[in-house]
């Protein structure tokens, strides 16, 4: 008598799957993001992929153990992968991060779930949370389509599953108060499996633009200083705030002064003629600037300057640096290309002349120049024209 027996399967559950590709992912953003390139935002978002990382092996000891607070624990502790991304994202865009929303739903969300995953409330508060977590993956897909890089097509992927991720939510919100769909159990297990495969894809594709946005900075950004160079810069900048601070002299300003749509500029003129309008700007602000003022080159793209001198005497140096910066048109083969400027304008003593957080105030008002159309200056905390 002749024995069949089936040949032995290899199976593999979405708990082991889940395991797996966060892990992978986070091993590519700490090796290829963070050890190389560390940062505010690399590490920021490294932080974010080991809560991740942390929340899938607590969801396979849930699972193991049939543990309704585990399980609860790992649903909230995967939901703060999204705020964490959010503020890595305004780190990186240079802006000022806004820690306390987002550190405050990574302490209240998983404590939240794990202390009412026995009680009738828990698929209320799941549903509470899960739509919190959509609001930052909004606001982190609206800063990543604000992002100003030359190859917009590295952030579409994260833009885009971040964008799935409120659409998921606001459809769960619509058919809750309807009360559309299964029942309450049924629907509580379907987003707990959406949220399950939302990490999936959300970390796949952070874990790709993440690197490219790390990796490739200074590409996408047009390029920049040397770090040596830039680092010493930085220095003299801080000394000479500290001394300021220290004769008590208000009369000191930062400027952030960005060249307008950098990508639309190098997509329309062509990488020869790109080049030469980098270094006409550049030429131009240290041109307009006054021979007191400190000036940093961030990027191909972006320049810090501090500069003494009262509102008076700033409002005539912007006036005339966008003047300048405007003419670049004026000349040779860029004459069809339009070129402009925006300036954020922080005072020193707005931020207490600490440089970093000058930075970050001068940074956002640079911003928001640029949203209102560009060819302009914004002033930090002050209505201007």
């Amino acid at each position: 008598m002749i024995t069949l027996t089936a040949p032995i399967g290899i199976t593999v559950n979405t708990s082991v799957t889940l395991v797996a590709l966060v892990t992978l992912s986070a091993a590519l953003v700490f090796g290829l993001a963070l050890m190389p390139r560390p940062s505010r935002a690399t590490i920021t978002w490294s932080v974010g992929f080991g809560v991740a990382m942390l929340a899938t092996y607590v969801w396979v000891a849930a699972n193991q153990f049939d543990s309704a607070p585990l399980r609860a624990l790992s649903s909230g502790l995967i939901v703060c992968f999204e705020p964490l991304l959010w503020l890595g994202i305004r780190a990186y865009a240079g802006k000022r991060p806004l820690w306390p929303a987002a550190v405050a739903f990574v302490v209240v969300a998983p404590a939240l779930l794990t202390a009412t995953s026995t009680t009738a409330v828990y698929p209320t508060m799941f549903r509470v949370v899960f739509t919190a977590a959509a609001v930052f993956a909004g606001l982190a897909a609206w800063e990543l389509f604000r992002l100003r890089i030359s190859a917009r097509d590295v952030v579409l992927p994260l833009a885009l599953v971040s964008s799935a991720f409120v659409v998921v939510a606001v459809l769960g919100v619509i058919a809750g108060l309807a009360g559309v769909g299964s029942s309450p159990g049924d629907e509580l297990r379907m987003l707990r499996d959406i949220n399950g495969v939302g990490i999936l894809l959300t970390s796949q594709c952070a874990a790709i633009t993440i690197v490219l946005l790390a990796r490739g900075e200074a590409l996408l950004r047009g390029g920049g200083r040397n770090s040596a160079d830039s680092a010493a810069t930085s220095a003299a900048l801080r000394a000479r705030l500290a001394r300021a601070q220290q004769a008590q002299e208000p009369a000191w300003s930062l400027l952030d002064i960005r060249l307008d749509d950098p990508a639309d500029l190098a997509e329309a003129s062509g990488p020869a003629v790109f080049a030469s309008i980098v270094e006409a700007f550049h030429a131009h602000v240290l041109d307009a600037l006054p021979a007191a003022a400190d000036v940093e080159r961030v990027s191909d793209v972006r320049v810090l300057a501090l500069l003494p001198g009262g509102e008076d005497a700033v409002r005539r140096e912007l006036r005339a640096l966008l003047q300048r910066v405007s003419t670049i048109e004026d000349s040779g083969p860029r004459a069809s290309v339009r070129v402009s400027a925006s300036v954020g304008w922080a005072g020193a003593p707005a931020a207490e002349y600490d440089l970093d957080a000058l930075a970050a105030v001068a940074a956002d008002a640079a911003a928001l120049a640029q949203d209102r159309g560009g060819d302009r200056w914004e002033r930090a905390g002050v209505s201007t024209h």
